[in-house]
C-alpha cells in the first residue's frame, strides 16, 4: 500500500424513496472510486420498504419502471452494505448535495450492517458538493478579471440558491440526459465530470485498494 496520505475520492449518488433520512431509504447506490488515473464503478441495489415512500420521489427516479425491467436484480442487503461500508472507509465523498447521500447511507448501514454503531459514517467528515465547488470556480473567474474585469459579475454568475444543472453548464459540463438522470451511476459520473473539470483533472493517487 502507498504511504501517501492523500485521501481517495468516492463520487457517490443515491436514489431513494424520499427525502427524509429518518423515514425513507436508499435503494440504488453508485460509487466511483478514484484510484490514480483509473476509476472503478460500483452499483448496489437494495430492496426498500415502500410503506412510507414518497410517490413523487419514486416518479422522479422511475423506481417502478426501472426495478421491473428485465434483468433487474436486488443485492443481498447484508453483504452489499458490508462491501459498501468498506469501500467508503476514509474517502472524501464527492457528489451533488453529498450530505444528503451521507445521511441516507448512514441510515442504510444502521438497517443492514451489523457493525454500524462502531462506524456509522466511515468516510472523512468534510464532503465536497459539486454545485458549491462550481460556484466558487465561477466567482474566482470573475475576480481574476478573465470575464468582464476585476470583480465584475454578470447575470450568468452564480446566484443563490445554487442550481446544480445551471452551474454544471457554466463550467462546461452537460448535465445528465433524461435517460440517465436520477440513476445512481449516471449522477455519480456527472459529479465526477464536474469535479475533474473544475479541478483541472486532478486525481488522487491510488492507495492500494
Amino acid at each position: 500500500m502507498s504511504t501517501d496520505t492523500t485521501p481517495p475520492l468516492a463520487f457517490v449518488d443515491t436514489e431513494t424513496t424520499g427525502l427524509d433520512p429518518f423515514l425513507h431509504e436508499a435503494w440504488e447506490i453508485a460509487v466511483i472510486f478514484s484510484e490514480g488515473d483509473l476509476d472503478t464503478e460500483h452499483v448496489f441495489r437494495i430492496k426498500p420498504d415502500l410503506t412510507n415512500a414518497s410517490p413523487k420521489a419514486l416518479e422522479i427516479n422511475r423506481y417502478h419502471e426501472r426495478t421491473s425491467a428485465p434483468g433487474w436484480k436486488w443485492d443481498n442487503a447484508g453483504s452489499a452494505t458490508e462491501r459498501l461500508h468498506g469501500l467508503l472507509k476514509d474517502v472524501v465523498l464527492v457528489g451533488s448535495n453529498p450530505s444528503f447521500d451521507a445521511a441516507m447511507l448512514s441510515r442504510l448501514f444502521g438497517m443492514h450492517h451489523p457493525n454500524w454503531k462502531a462506524d456509522p459514517a466511515p468516510w472523512l467528515y468534510r464532503t465536497i458538493d459539486i454545485a458549491t465547488l462550481a460556484a466558487g470556480y465561477r466567482y474566482g473567474q470573475a475576480a481574476s478579471g478573465r470575464y468582464g474585469g476585476d470583480f465584475a459579475f454578470s447575470s450568468d454568475y452564480p446566484q443563490l440558491p445554487y442550481k446544480s444543472y445551471d452551474l454544471s453548464r457554466a463550467v462546461g459540463v452537460d448535465p445528465p440526459t433524461a435517460d440517465v438522470a436520477h440513476t445512481a451511476l449516471g449522477d455519480a459520473r456527472w459529479a465526477r465530470d464536474v469535479y475533474l473539470t473544475v479541478t483541472g483533472g486532478e486525481r488522487v493517487p491510488a492507495l492500494g485498494r
